[in-house]
């Protein structure tokens, strides 16, 4: 070997064969891997996945239950699938919700062994509204936006010609540094011609319509979505399930929104938002590994147990009449529970909820007066705090909206996607100008009632830091919103409970940690 080698290496080298083999006598003791732990195994082995197409076994506009197969061990991020027909209604262009996509089809989902409840979560929408402003803004551009309809991504708006009309579009003003607002990245660029700035408008891609008016080629076809199922039931984030160890028949159980809750329509109201039945379908990944060591795995695992959490929802009706401030002491519940975190939101109701880009999927702040001397009233009046075991969490209330934005950063080990505008609605950043035929700024950041503005995504979140069981009096919240606009509004608050899962002789037993 000369000296140089050292400095050369190899281009080429053939790789040692894999040993697969089972050991002679079979598999014992540390030899049979975790075959439920996410990620890679700590052996060499052969892994098989097959894909079943499942038809739910019943079917309606309100409700579907799919039942999987006792075979393999079934993959957290299989998928269901989704398509809606709007032909029957006035035909118009329609979309989902921008912020949740897809995921505003489904109101409650549980997932069942037997007659017995894994898991389930109540107003998935509104859940996934929460929990879609943790994604980051370019996932939803590339990835999301052709998956699950999702498409909260943003970027600057430079100044684009003078404010009055044009036939161009052009004219005095243009500039390429300077951005007073910003918009939604879409990927397609804005109609500047002929309208005066405020009334340009961005559409959507075609590929995002559902059978409307608008695509390129003139064909109506509504796209498919899909959901994950780790995105339906949390248990499935930390936990895969090996079917083939069952004796119970596992059923997916989904309850569909309201119609008008499903999706979104440029300015139209007599939309029809129908399922697709022939679309509605799951694509079910089941792993399988050598028999021999499946065998042994469930041998040695007769009784096995899963951690995972599962949450509780709270509801609350919430009268404003956008002069007092409103108040409440709640009970949230959660006596002789392991809770981890809550978090929650303001619904406004909306008398024709498609009319807008995200439905009612949206968490309402408090009113800043936008030309108001008095600091009171020219910053949104705010104060939170949570109760339990006796003892207050925070040991003087929270007033401050940037720590309650921060608080949700700490609770999630994860930044929040989401502006100040859309937050607290204090900036005044979000163009004028349409997205899909609405003033963006009105839709997804600001609340305007003459020169009082309000956020659109003002979420609030605690993580429980103690580290202990809710004692029997539970959880209770209070908190005051200083003048909400008036309207009524449906307060939501999910409780993070810890549960276990008992798996022994094929039967599946879930109980509270």
């Amino acid at each position: 070997m000369s000296d140089m080698d050292e400095y050369n290496p190899e281009s080429q080298r053939s790789a040692p064969a894999l040993d697969v083999s089972t050991p002679q006598g079979g598999l014992k003791g540390s030899q049979i891997p975790d075959l439920m732990k996410i990620g890679s195994a700590p052996v060499n082995t052969v892994m098989d996945v097959e894909s079943d197409i499942l038809e739910p076994v019943v079917f309606s506009e309100s409700f579907a239950r799919f039942r999987l197969q006792n075979k393999g061990i079934l993959h957290s991020n299989s998928k269901l699938t989704f398509s809606v027909d709007v032909s029957s209604g006035s035909d118009q262009k329609s979309f989902f919700p921008l912020n949740i996509g897809v995921h505003s089809l489904i109101e409650r989902c549980v997932l069942k062994s037997g007659t017995k409840t894994i898991c389930e979560t109540s107003d998935f929408g509104h859940f996934m509204a929460f929990r879609s402003t943790f994604i980051n803004p370019q996932h939803n551009k590339q990835r999301e936006s052709i998956t699950t309809g999702r498409m909260m991504a943003r970027k600057w708006e430079y100044d684009d010609g003078d404010a009055t009309k044009s036939g161009s579009g052009a004219g005095d003003g243009q500039s390429d540094v300077n951005a007073p607002t910003y918009t939604l990245d879409l990927g397609v660029e804005v109609d500047r011609f002929d309208k005066a700035e405020d009334d340009r408008e961005y559409n959507l891609p075609y590929y995002n319509y559902m059978n409307g008016d608008g695509s390129a080629s003139a064909t109506k076809q509504s796209p498919v979505y899909q959901i994950a199922l780790n995105d339906l039931f949390p248990f499935l984030k930390m936990n895969q399930l090996p079917c083939y160890m069952f004796r119970e028949e596992l059923d997916i159980e989904l309850y569909f929104a309201k119609e008008k809750q499903r999706a979104c329509s440029e300015n139209a109201s007599a939309t029809s938002f129908k399922l697709d039945r022939d679309e509605c379908k799951m694509v079910a990944d089941y792993i399988f590994y050598p028999q021999e060591m499946m065998d042994a795995y469930a041998e040695q695992n007769s009784k096995m147990s899963f951690t995972y959490v599962d949450y509780r929802l709270v509801k609350q009706t919430v009268v404003a009449d956008g002069s007092a401030e409103n108040k409440i002491i709640l009970n949230l519940g959660g006596a002789g529970r392991v809770v981890n975190k809550l978090f929650f939101g303001l619904e406004q109701a909306k008398t024709d909820p498609e009319q807008s880009i995200c439905n009612v999927y949206t968490a309402t702040g408090t009113q800043t007066d936008a030309t108001g001397q008095d600091a009171s009233s020219n910053v949104g009046v705010i104060s939170h705090n949570v109760r339990y075991n006796d003892n207050f969490l925070y040991p003087v209330d929270i007033k401050n909206q940037a720590r309650l934005y921060t608080n949700l950063e700490l609770a999630e080990a994860s930044k929040p996607y989401i502006s100040k505008d859309e937050y607290s609605g204090e900036q005044n950043l979000i163009t004028k100008n349409h997205v899909a035929g609405y003033s963006l700024d009105d839709e997804i950041g600001v609340v305007d009632s003459g020169n009082v503005v309000a956020g659109r995504s003002f979420w609030t979140e605690d993580r429980l830091n103690r580290n202990e069981r809710v004692n029997s009096r539970g959880i209770e919240l209070y908190q005051t919103w200083g003048k909400l606009p008036a309207e009524t509004y449906t307060f939501r608050c999910w409780l993070e409970l810890v549960r276990m899962a008992v798996l022994e002789d094929g039967v599946l037993t879930p109980v509270y940690a």
